[in-house]
């Protein structure tokens, strides 16, 4: 393993030289250099980019967003999450082991759901484990801080989170279809709550995808969207049947051109802008520095498992990209609770 970082490490010293001569040269120039120098006016302009280009894509090829993007960044993201909501954040020892036996606990349900399905009521214990996991977060973050700004904290998720968990209950099956539609949603409230300090900067980016997800659920988007690309079909099959018969085709369809549209800006804030957010210098790191990081806060063992894993999805995906969609969501759905209880923890906390 040490043998195969080395090697990557002397791969990535030609993409370094490269990077080098290509800052030196837009630091040149009056208009890129902020974009080099200062990482508020970097990311600003790369969220609002990454915005568009996900509302272009979304109305242009939302069947190639909706089985492409699990199959080439699901793994790396979910990573990302455990990485920044964990490895990174100075836990402690017990709330370290809570997150870890959340996750197993939540992934082996879904296993044992594929493997026995209809023989236990699987969406209750989903749903109730999931928010009773993610209010522990907020108990936890009250033990860990004893402040009194983390008591007000505490009482500002501390009930939203019950009522969500009562509402998740009352109708689990129903839950569990909106919350893998709304937890996108949840990466991009911890980047504003937890990473970023400046959130003017994000009005522009938040701006513009507010008014695209209004477009899309109003269903005014619809006469817009080019549904003959590669996965429509699939794509339109599954977002009117995920929800109950009394939803019209149309707002399912335009819930669906929502889903694929936030879905893509949650891989952006968890590859992207969050990792930059977490940086402690105003520039960006070489390819190197960040093969370095990354084997420094996974160990090359858990790194190489998830390269691996990544690697797998995408030739399972060649295979058959519906199934391998399908089974990835399903037992990847652990990370969406993970955001949730990691989050409020440290948002509780004060980080």
């Amino acid at each position: 393993m040490a043998t195969g970082v080395l090697s990557l490490e002397r791969a990535a010293i030609p993409l370094d030289r490269a990077r080098r001569a290509l800052l030196v040269g837009l630091s040149r120039s009056a208009i890129a250099r902020p974009l080099v120098t200062r990482r508020d006016q970097r990311i600003r302009l790369q969220a609002l980019a990454g915005v568009a280009l996900a509302v272009v894509l979304t109305l242009l090829a939302p069947g190639v967003l909706f089985v492409l993007g699990p199959a080439l960044f699901g793994v790396a993201h979910v990573a990302s999450d455990v990485r920044y909501l964990a490895l990174r954040r100075d836990l402690p020892r017990r709330w370290t082991t809570a997150l870890a036996a959340g996750c197993l606990a939540l992934l082996a349900l879904r296993g044992l759901e594929m493997a026995l399905p209809g023989r236990w009521p699987f969406a209750a214990t989903e749903v109730g484990l999931g928010w009773a996991w993610a209010f522990s977060g907020v108990c936890a973050g009250v033990a860990a801080s004893r402040s009194p700004l983390a008591i007000r904290r505490a009482l500002v998720a501390g009930p939203v989170i019950l009522g969500l968990t009562i509402a998740a209950l009352a109708r689990p099956t129903l839950a569990r279809t909106v919350f893998a539609h709304l937890h996108n949603l949840v990466g991009i409230g911890l980047w504003l709550l937890l990473f970023r300090k400046g959130r003017r900067f994000a009005l522009p980016a938040l701006t513009l995808l507010a008014l695209a997800v209004v477009f899309c659920v109003s269903g005014r988007a619809l006469p817009h969207v080019h549904f003959g690309g590669p996965g429509a079909a699939r794509f339109v099959d599954e977002m009117v049947f995920a929800w109950p018969a009394w939803m019209p085709h149309r707002t399912a369809l335009g819930i669906g051109l929502a889903f694929v549209l936030l879905q893509a800006v949650h891989y952006n804030v968890w590859l992207a802008w969050i990792p930059q957010e977490d940086l402690r210098c105003e520039g960006t790191l070489s390819f190197r520095m960040s093969l370095r990081s990354l084997v420094r806060d996974l160990h090359p063992v858990w790194l190489g498992l998830t390269v691996l894993l990544a690697l797998g999805v995408v030739a399972a995906s060649l295979v058959d990209v519906h199934r391998t969609r399908q089974l990835y969501l399903s037992l990847a759905s652990f990370h969406g609770y993970l955001e949730l209880a990691a989050g409020a923890f440290l948002f509780v906390r004060g980080s």
